[in-house]
């Protein structure tokens, strides 16, 4: 079977939990209850949660690169069916001490932590704990630490906090003056593309030729998609037909499915020329859909088919560029695993 796609995957491929360094390409990397990601302009988000299967509540902490910035606290509380439902206002309590009331956002069942909230949740998740939520009628939903501790010190590790004022855990001396500043979030513009005729003989007899099945092939480093193996390899869809479909002038799109798994499956897309050398250049062998010069790559995890993760790749008039990649975690807490952590951003215009 084939396992879900990797989220964190910026290029042609990334390590799903990577070694955290302060770099721009981004990291994810998932502890207990707890799980950090950070992006391409170093913003990182940390997001933690119950503990057991019968509660929803969330937190995500997100923090920019660079230095002297805030931690910005939210919390979600939105239970399922069969679940308990809060009444009245949310207070949040940490050792039994009050923090004060939650702050409703405008999303049914979201919170803002204040300045204060934030920082005494941040004191409690690397040392003790103790931290829960309790509705007017006592009813009370802890957030797990487990996991947090080491969750947070790859956000600092990776912004290049680590050893300075400013650090979430591992505070030091140096100030936060040399950190890596924050990048912007880069910019491309999408190419226009031309659409083509259903009834195209000349894509039609590209679709069967084998040379164009070879150039294909031979973009890939091992035999990783089914579609494009030989008719008598015991693949279920071995020899897939092709389909071929204009970029534009100089470029055409050709894709095959392959591969299949229980709740997934995934399609390979290149960019060849129309006639050759056809110059294939493979994008992903990932895809679940094209539209409009964009290739997505939406997959569902396999223990948590309603938990999905997505990769995006945008035509710029040459070649495909990835622009996005996010993954949704946690799923078991609620049906769309409440936060959205990207690990790659791109203002595609």
């Amino acid at each position: 079977m084939r396992a879900l796609f990797l989220p964190a995957s910026l290029a042609l491929s990334f390590p799903l939990v990577a070694a955290t360094r302060s770099m721009p390409e981004g990291a994810y990397f998932q502890h207990h209850d707890w799980v950090m990601a950070c992006d391409n302009t170093r913003t990182c988000r940390a997001a933690g949660y119950a503990s057991g299967e019968d509660s929803t509540l969330s937190v995500l902490l997100t923090r920019d690169g660079g230095s002297h910035q805030p931690v910005r606290g939210r919390m979600s509380l939105r239970p399922i069916d069969g679940q308990q439902s809060p009444r009245g206002v949310l207070h949040l309590l940490i050792k039994h001490r009050d923090l004060g009331v939650l702050t409703p956002a405008k999303e049914e069942g979201m919170y803002i932590l204040s300045p204060a909230q934030t920082a005494a949740l941040l004191s409690a998740l690397v040392r003790d704990g103790g931290i829960t939520v309790v509705d007017t009628a006592g009813h009370a939903w802890p957030l797990s630490d487990k996991g947090a501790a080491a969750v947070l010190l790859k956000v600092d590790d990776f912004q290049g906090r680590v050893g300075t004022v400013g650090a979430l855990t591992r505070k030091g001396t140096t100030a936060e003056s040399s950190l890596p500043p924050a990048l912007p979030k880069p910019v491309m513009r999408r190419a226009s593309t031309q659409p083509s005729r259903p009834d195209d003989q000349a894509f039609a007899k590209l679709a069967t030729s084998p040379a164009v099945r070879a150039a294909l092939r031979a973009t890939l480093k091992e035999p990783s998609c089914e579609g494009l193996l030989d008719a008598d390899r015991d693949a279920p869809l071995r020899n897939s037909r092709l389909r071929i479909q204009r970029l534009d002038g100089r470029h055409l799109l050709a894709s095959v499915r392959c591969w299949d798994a229980a709740y997934n499956s995934g399609d390979g897309y290149w960019v060849i020329r129309e006639q050759a050398p056809y110059r294939a250049a493979w994008v992903t062998s990932d895809a679940s859909s094209y539209g409009n010069g964009e290739i997505i790559a939406s997959q569902s995890d396999r223990s948590e088919p309603s938990c999905r993760s997505e990769r995006s790749w945008t035509w710029d008039g040459t070649r495909f560029v990835a622009t996005s990649a996010t993954e949704s975690v946690f799923c078991r807490h609620a049906l769309d695993g409440t936060w959205q952590l990207p690990m790659q951003v791109t203002d595609v215009q």
